[in-house]
């Protein structure tokens, strides 16, 4: 048993930064399969109240800046998935944070709310993708 651990540690990555952001997307992509119905709650809370998209934004920002400027490597595979979703959050907590109304406009339509599923399948990809890359 101690041998199958020892050789599934060699499988992963060995950067800080990119197990953690690892673990919290597939944490949250496997969320999205087990707690469904508080997911789909939460986005029609979210399209009731523009308030959320503030929340959303400010905690957000911080976590896409860190990425932005703390970690800022391309090398490799992984690296290059975990800044590119750096600058995309830092984009979008822009957007949740300057005009909500666009984001909240999306998530309106049934098909946001139909295809919440793919949000989990990406969660899980994304976070397999900087665990082992």
């Amino acid at each position: 048993m101690e041998e199958f651990f020892s050789q599934l540690g060699s499988y992963i990555n060995n950067d800080p930064f990119l197990v953690f952001f690892g673990g919290f997307y597939m944490v949250i992509g496997f969320s999205m399969f087990f707690a469904k119905k508080p997911w789909e709650e939460f986005l029609e809370i979210f399209v009731e109240k523009e308030a959320i998209s503030l929340i959303l934004g400010v905690l957000i920002l911080p976590i896409s800046l860190f990425i932005v400027v703390f970690y800022n490597n391309w090398d490799g595979l992984a690296a290059i998935i975990l800044m590119v979703t750096g600058y995309l959050g830092f984009v979008k907590s822009v957007i949740l944070l300057l005009k909500p109304s666009i984001v909240q406009a999306t998530v309106k339509k049934k098909f946001v709310q139909k295809w919440l599923w793919l949000d989990g399948i990406s969660g899980i990809i994304l976070g397999g993708a900087m665990l082992v890359l």
